[in-house]
């Protein structure tokens, strides 16, 4: 009887062997057949799923990203009233979801020095839409909690400063753990303003 095998779970086995390798010997000299031998594949199965370690690391980045707008453009958390206390809850399960895959964020990061410009040019994408995303929660806070100084903020420009905060929360996971702590703070503060 032919062997059951899942193959979106096949798949992300692949991925996280392929971070693995992607962080020990860097993206430029990984192939995929040590990513396959990292996973006790062939590299011909390896093929059947990735036609390359550039599709890999794409298939990383979507993967991550599409799970995360999908989770929240959920209705479960337009139950959330208050747009300051979604977004800060929103901020809040990004970097809990960073934490609770630390090894992947770390693998990811690592890569990252080593990227060409179609890969970059895929997280420029990515990070887009999520500003767009941050931008619609923030402008609903400052409507609803308008002031003189929420006149003065632009939606586009804090999203950009959350990004970086959420990139350099991922960058800290990596080399400095111990400060993580200081950006959740910054983010807050941040994000608090917009009550004011």
């Amino acid at each position: 009887m032919p062997k059951h095998i899942d193959h979106e779970q096949r798949k992300k086995e692949i991925l996280y062997a392929a971070l693995d390798v992607f962080a020990k010997e860097g993206y430029k000299d990984t192939s995929l057949g040590l990513i396959a031998s990292s996973c006790g594949l062939s590299r011909t199965t390896v093929y059947q799923y990735f036609k390359d370690k550039s599709e890999i690391f794409y298939f990383a980045v979507k993967n991550a990203t599409d799970a995360m707008f999908a989770k929240y453009s959920s209705q479960e958390w337009d139950k959330i009233e208050d747009p300051v206390d979604r977004l800060l809850l929103l901020l809040n399960d990004i970097l809990n979801t960073a934490d609770e895959h630390e090894k992947e964020i770390s693998n990811l990061v690592l890569v990252l020095k080593d990227l060409d410009g179609d890969l970059n040019e895929t997280i420029k994408r990515r990070t887009a839409k999520l500003s767009l995303f941050l931008s619609r929660l923030i402008r609903e806070s400052l409507k609803r909690n308008p002031s003189e100084k929420a006149k003065n903020i632009k939606p586009q420009q804090e999203a950009q400063r959350i990004i970086v905060l959420i990139e350099s929360y991922c960058f800290h996971i990596t080399y400095i753990p111990q400060n993580k702590d200081v950006i959740r703070s910054l983010m807050t503060d941040l994000v608090e303003g917009y009550r004011a």
